[in-house]
């Protein structure tokens, strides 16, 4: 026994020196294990977040249920979305207008010519001629850009308007700058 005191009391400076470096080493472990801690302890908060107690399991199971419903929603969603893009191809998206005046005796530019065509460019060609004593108002139908019948010069102009008029090209503004568009 006595042995052991006096070995203790030769290297007393080692051993608390050893100590020292092992409770420093374990304190730095204890800060890092918090850390971890802390950020398993938040994102479990957020796991089970809007729950009453239940355990990680159930919540899970919530969650991928959830989750198949919010795709099968995506689904349907996806596909209605795609009925409404071919229903789409055949409305009128392309329109081209042009205003002149028909008649020298006639001011105002009252006649018009409205070309409307679909994605396809199929659609129609209507045209006022305003005349002082009466107005004469016609369709010509257009079928892949073109029409069999002859067209005025104001005709294939709203024509033309249409084909590049595409919805997907038009920029809102609020000014006009022509005033043939309106």
């Amino acid at each position: 026994m006595q042995q052991i005191l006096s070995i203790i009391d030769n290297y007393s400076l080692t051993f608390i020196f050893t100590g020292l470096v092992m409770n420093l080493f374990l304190i730095i472990l204890l800060a890092i294990n918090y850390s971890i801690t802390a950020n398993l302890r938040d994102k479990y908060k957020r796991l089970v977040k809007g729950t009453s107690g239940k355990n990680i399991e159930n919540v899970l199971m919530e969650h991928i249920t959830k989750v198949e419903e919010v795709q099968e929603n995506l689904k349907d969603i996806y596909s209605k979305m795609d009925i409404l893009e071919n229903r789409m191809s055949f409305s009128i998206q392309k329109v081209g207008i042009i205003r002149y005046n028909a008649f020298d005796d006639v001011g105002s530019d009252l006649s018009y010519s409205i070309a409307m065509l679909d994605n396809n460019n199929n659609g129609i060609i209507l045209t006022g001629i305003h005349g002082r004593t009466e107005t004469v108002s016609y369709a010509k139908p257009v079928k892949d850009g073109k029409s069999n019948y002859n067209l005025s010069v104001e005709e294939v102009q709203a024509l033309e308007r249409a084909k590049t008029n595409d919805l997907d090209k038009v920029k809102l503004k609020g000014s006009r700058s022509n005033k043939d568009n309106g």
